[in-house]
């Protein structure tokens, strides 16, 4: 959820401004692009606060947002099947970009061959099946820490692996799956990482096999975990330097703790797209105004123009830029804890998320607050970008509108609205016309509310929900911070009951919009996010309907999982395990004309800067 822009997962690092714009520890001044014997520099602006904060491959949900996950790891790591691409904003299967050929089913749909096609390390290794091996070991090892794991699926019913030769990998199942959808959300999580150079149990470890016991995966999953959380080492530990990707990072100066990232071309990198530019530098940013400053100054040739600079766009394009909005494929929602002692209560009554929702006025945030550069989300499979996946049903908004139904939601189960402040639960109780489960008599309709900073859409958006949800009688109590603060806030009760999550724990988060994309378990079944006891299930939303309706679309044959997953799209947009926010532009791009080879902006979050050239 990059949410993003940005997605779930980025965890807090520093920040500081230079010149007013631009966030570095280095001291340098940022590059321009400019033409030269080795293809020049290209200069990408990150989101605002949302620099890269986790460097290998296989990442919990804290970890999985778009900083990470499009912007840094597939540039250096490349996943086994690629999604998206570069000249069409759909997020489909890309097998000309993809490590591999077209999975094989087998054993009604039990077993699944995979056929690695020729890439090599940047030590010149050959990639095989043994670093597909490695990567599976380990994610397994430790799935609860895998952002896309979810309790029953696919990662608990693999029953045995083989890698019969170099090019070919085998996983049996117990379990049949549908293939569409175990394409989509399970092997697009694989990413092949090089066994035989990071397969050891700390920095000055031998290498070995140890990942081939669960005992030496979990060991070599702990150290390349804390390697990855050391972001101060990321430019001088070795371990990053083997790569198979377009790009790797500049020796020494390739990282600052700041978000400053740095990466030359892979000059052993033998897939499509080799690199035309010598180096890539993706710059960190305060915030959005930052981030506009330094594209006027014109120190950045990829960037973004925030909204309430919309008006200046003119200029911008005079100026050599093209402006195009960058939709992904997500949605974006504030999330509700649903493990606090304090707030839960009040969050687990289906009428008050009625109530809550129906105060949102999606249409009127699209068009004033984001200026038009926005869609609505009514439920969990996205409006837009169109998809195959989404029921005609769907895009209509089960929630229109309206203070007077959402007070008529609140009075006709026993809580009294006072011309100003919280509503009062005067009729405790569960019955159908009291209060619910679990709130006592005078219990005030007050519940605090945590966004994301750096972007004033989303301010706008908290304090028009703020006004909206105080004339129903819900008092929200805002509380803004940096986006990564957010995100570790809004993960920190994961797993954890009322009993043991502090009632200090915030209530409802808003992280970014879109918060939460489809990447890289493409396939918007909802498993890793609604399924009860998911990797990225912040609030601990757990329904065993919902979970069963899972079970049908990830089971099923192609055409009843299509069924289900119209069912459960459509069920879930009235349950409302979280509030449903309108998606902005993840960005409205500001492209400068001396970049070229950039075609269609990918709604799968993903860059291609191999492709990318400076133009004479």
């Amino acid at each position: 959820m990059k949410g993003n822009r940005f997605a779930i997962g980025a965890t807090l690092a520093a920040a500081v401004v230079l010149g007013g714009a631009w966030a570095s520890g280095s001291g340098a001044a940022p590059h321009t692009a400019k033409a030269s014997s080795k293809g020049g520099i290209v200069t990408y602006a990150e989101q605002p606060g949302a620099s890269p904060t986790y460097i290998f491959p296989l990442y919990s949900g804290a970890y999985s947002g778009d900083n990470n996950i499009t912007a840094l790891q597939p540039l250096m790591w490349l996943p086994l099947y690629w999604f998206g691409h570069s000249n069409s904003s759909k997020a489909t299967i890309n097998y000309s970009l993809s490590m591999a050929n077209a999975p094989v089913f087998s054993n009604g749909n039990k077993t699944v061959t995979i056929k690695l096609k020729h890439y090599v390390w940047s030590d010149g290794t050959t990639v095989t099946s043994r670093d597909v091996s490695f990567w599976m070991h380990l994610m397994l090892a430790d799935k609860n820490d895998e952002s896309s794991y979810a309790p029953g699926d696919w990662m608990d019913h693999v029953v045995s692996m083989t890698a019969p030769n170099a090019t070919t990998f085998v996983i049996n199942m117990n379990v049949a799956y549908s293939p569409t959808y175990f394409l989509y959300n399970d092997l697009s999580v694989i990413t092949p990482i090089p066994q035989h150079s990071w397969d050891k149990e700390s920095a000055t470890g031998a290498i070995g096999n140890y990942d081939n016991t669960t005992a030496g995966s979990k060991a070599v999953y702990k150290y390349l975990n804390s390697a990855s959380m050391s972001l101060s080492t990321w430019d001088t530990n070795p371990v990053w330097q083997v790569v198979d990707g377009p790009f790797h990072l500049k020796p020494k100066t390739g990282f600052q703790v700041t978000g400053q990232v740095i990466m030359l071309p892979n000059a052993k990198y033998n897939g499509p797209n080799k690199p035309k530019i010598s180096e890539l530098e993706e710059l960190p940013f305060t915030s959005a105004t930052a981030e506009y400053d330094a594209l006027q100054s014109g120190s950045v040739d990829y960037g973004y123009v925030p909204t309430t600079d919309i008006g200046n766009i003119a200029a911008l394009k005079s100026n050599g830029y093209a402006i195009d909005p960058w939709y992904e494929y997500g949605m974006t929602f504030a999330a509700l804890n649903y493990a606090n002692p304090k707030y839960a209560p009040l969050e687990s009554q289906l009428y008050i998320r009625q109530a809550m929702q129906t105060l949102i006025n999606q249409k009127a945030y699209i068009k004033s607050l984001l200026l038009g550069y926005g869609t609505p989300t009514y439920g969990p499979v996205p409006i837009f970008p169109a998809s195959s996946f989404l029921a005609p049903a769907a895009k209509k908004n089960p929630y229109p509108y309206s203070v007077k139904a959402a007070k008529k939601l609140l009075t006709s189960h026993g809580w009294k609205i006072p011309s100003s402040g919280a509503a009062t639960c005067q009729k405790p109780g569960a019955a159908s016309n009291e209060c619910g489960a679990g709130i006592a008599a005078g219990t005030k309709l007050s519940i605090p509310f945590e966004y994301s900073t750096g972007t004033s859409a989303i301010d706008n958006e908290a304090q028009a929900m703020q006004s909206a949800f105080a004339s129903a009688g819900i008092a929200l109590t805002l509380k803004e911070a940096p986006v990564n603060t957010v995100v570790t806030d809004a993960f920190a009760c994961i797993g954890k009951t009322k009993a043991t999550c502090s009632a200090s724990s915030t209530a409802i988060s808003l992280l970014g919009s879109p918060d939460f994309t489809y990447i890289p378990n493409y396939y918007p079944d909802g498993d890793i996010l609604f399924g009860c006891g998911a990797s990225v299930n912040m609030g601990g939303y757990c329904s065993s309907t919902v979970d069963a309706m899972i079970k049908q679309i990830t089971t099923g044959t192609t055409a009843s999982s299509k069924v289900a997953m119209d069912k459960y799209q459509l069920y879930v947009a009235k349950q409302l395990p979280v509030l449903w926010f309108p998606n902005s532009a993840y960005q409205i791009s500001a492209i400068s004309s001396k970049l070229g080879g950039v075609t269609a902006q990918d709604s799968t979050g993903h860059i291609y800067p191999s492709t990318w050239f400076l133009k004479s």
